[in-house]
């Protein structure tokens, strides 16, 4: 078993329909830990509605899904949404509750650990 995170994903792997990214970093914080931030805003509106903001959540922990899918089976994904008092959202728990509302970008940190199991 790797104890390394070996496996990245493109910027493009991190896009949502009907947004633009307006902030996009990656923090390689040691070989067992990566973090990747972004910023989503609308594309044709000043600010994501009630409902936009909640489908873009519930988007952005399916892609946290998919990108656990995709790697081995000891690194963890999980993203923090920073808009809502830094929720927590691992990859494949049940879905998450929250008091979805009006923003005009939703920023999110992706993290990708390696999780050893003894």
């Amino acid at each position: 078993m790797k104890n390394v995170i070996s496996k990245s994903f493109e910027i493009k792997d991190y896009m949502l329909d009907n947004t633009v990214m307006n902030g996009f970093w990656m923090n390689l914080i040691d070989r067992e830990k990566l973090t990747t931030e972004v910023v989503y805003s609308p594309s044709e509106t000043a600010s994501f509605n009630v409902d936009e903001t909640e489908r873009l959540v519930t988007k952005i922990t399916k892609k946290c899904d998919h990108f656990k899918s995709q790697l081995p089976e000891n690194v963890n994904c999980e993203v923090v949404f920073k808009d809502f008092e830094d929720m927590k959202y691992s990859a494949n728990d049940d879905e998450i509750q929250f008091d979805s509302k009006e923003l005009d970008e939703i920023r999110v940190i992706y993290r990708f650990c390696v999780g050893y199991h003894i």
